[in-house]
């Protein structure tokens, strides 16, 4: 049986320890000298000023800030950070491949990261999409109209699929693939999408228009929503007939959801729909779905590196917030601000 509950409001959860953290250091942190990491825990990255630039989340969720701008090469013109936050891909421009750099480690947040050219990588993907687990990564150039499949990541990075004339009934929007890189999506402008398992795209789907477009953590099953008909499903793209598996049930509140991400054992999907305000969980097993409302508008559900916390970036009035997912029931905290700039 699929069922709905209620409307859930969620306060916000902030943990006292946080004023600790904003009036100094986390233990084993510096920033003069010659360090090479950020010691003491961290969930990973915002964008900084610049393409080059990025600000660390030091701490844990509910007691989490911002730490002092890391700098890349200035070279660096376009930055697309891996789910969990631990590495991140680099475009630098036209004539140099795309780059791999490694920003966090159990040690701690490298504070002065560098860059190693992925062999046989594109140079500027107009598209860039990570599996659930950062393992593998897909990258579409519209200018050369070429798509990459890599996987091994971040330590050994290797080329699996490189597919040239990838014609479609509209300019590409969307990109997905999954953990074992077997599965990849592309969505166009019109709302179909195509699965690239062959010599050209095979359409699976049309929707009025694509808002998500994910793979499930560990899986070939894939979630597609569609924010103008307040619709998403569930693809199957492990088999020849693929296709749609199951329509996920609506929640409350009319969601038009605009992101979507898996928890870590794959058994929840977590929906954004900003222009409502809320975040929604379907259980895939059971269909019990579950609404809460949140404050502010949560755009986006990028993974970090705490286990089923999630980024709901960009900023909301200036802070950025954190969705951790609890079966009991989710949390939400802030990040804190350093009082000093830098």
């Amino acid at each position: 049986m699929i069922y709905s509950h209620p409307l859930r409001s969620l306060s916000v959860i902030a943990v006292l320890a946080a004023s600790l953290l904003w009036s100094g250091q986390l233990p084993g942190t510096s920033t003069s000298g010659p360090s090479t990491q950020f010691g003491g825990p961290s969930l990973g990255f915002i964008p900084g000023g610049t393409p080059s630039e990025l600000r660390p989340i030091l701490g844990i969720p509910g007691a989490a800030r911002l730490g002092v701008l890391i700098s890349l090469p200035s070279t660096v013109t376009q930055l697309y950070l891996a789910p969990g936050h631990s590495y991140a891909l680099a475009a630098q421009g036209t004539a140099s491949p795309v780059a791999i750099t490694i920003l966090r480690t159990p040690a701690g947040v490298h504070s002065n990261p560098v860059l190693v050219p992925v062999p046989g990588a594109i140079s500027r993907p107009e598209l860039v999409a990570f599996s659930p687990t950062a393992r593998s990564v897909a990258m579409y150039s519209q200018a050369a109209n070429r798509l990459q499949v890599f996987t091994g990541l971040p330590n050994s990075p290797q080329l699996v699929a490189d597919t040239t004339n990838v014609y479609l009934s509209d300019a590409p929007s969307k990109l997905a693939i999954s953990d074992d890189a077997q599965g990849v999506l592309i969505a166009d402008g019109s709302g179909t999408v195509y699965a690239l398992s062959g010599s050209a795209p095979a359409p699976i789907y049309h929707s009025s228009q694509v808002g998500a477009l994910v793979f499930v953590t560990n899986s070939r099953d894939a979630i597609v929503s569609d924010p103008a008909r307040g619709t998403t499903a569930v693809l199957e793209t492990s088999t020849p007939a693929a296709g749609v598996k199951m329509l996920l049930p609506s929640s409350s509140g009319g969601c038009q959801p605009q992101a979507a991400v898996s928890t870590a054992d794959g058994n929840t999907v977590l929906l954004a729909c900003p222009a409502q305000h809320l975040i929604t969980s379907v259980d895939r097993t059971s269909g019990v779905t579950n609404t809460y409302k949140i404050n502010g508008t949560p755009s986006a559900l990028d993974a970090t590196g705490a286990k089923d916390t999630f980024l709901m970036s960009p900023a909301d009035n200036g802070t950025y917030w954190l969705f951790t997912w609890r079966p009991d029931g989710p949390i939400i905290s802030f990040i804190g601000t350093p009082r000093h700039s830098d």
